[in-house]
Order: structure tokens, then sequence, then C-alpha cells
């Protein structure tokens, strides 16, 4: 896979996540949380990958999981400036 086909499926994963939440957190831990939970099932995928026989339906669960990671830390780098110190608790911006 090249970079460019990379980008590609991350930002196809970008507008497929903002259509379906387009509301994102004013909190840096929940932010955090979001994306650390599509790492974590990126490695469930790799693991699977390593350890079942359907190598070729776990690589592409193992690409999907990666470009949704990389969705999730676009969407964390662009809230950046808006998370807020004094926020604690799930709150959404619109």
């Amino acid at each position: 896979m090249t970079p460019e086909q990379a980008f590609d499926f991350i930002f196809n994963e970008l507008k497929k996540a903002e259509k379906k939440h387009p509301a994102w957190t004013y909190d840096a831990i929940h932010a955090s949380a979001i994306l650390n939970e599509e790492a974590g099932e990126l490695t469930q995928a790799a693991i699977d990958f390593t350890y079942t026989k359907d190598h070729a339906a776990e690589k592409q669960k193992m690409i999907i999981e990666a470009a949704q990671t990389g969705a999730m830390a676009i969407r964390f780098l662009c809230g950046i400036d808006n998370y807020h110190p004094d926020v604690k608790h799930f709150e959404i911006k619109p």
C-alpha cells in the first residue's frame, strides 16, 4: 500500500465517522479514549491476523481498523483548540 492509498482509506473513514457522529467532545480525556478504542480494535485485528487461519479477512480488518485509528487521530488533532482542562466529562460540540 502506498502512503496515498493509506491517506485515502483514512479520509474515507473520517468522512464516515463525521457523518455518523458529527459532534466531538470538548473533553481531551474522552477524545483520547475514543482514539485509543480504535487502536485497541487494531491490536485485536492484528492478534486475529497472527493467530487465525483466515489471514485475508483479518488483513482487511487490520486495514479498516488502522484507517479508523488514523481518522480518530485527525479528529483528536482538529479538536485540540476546543479542549478545556475544566471539562471533566463528556460534552459535545455541535
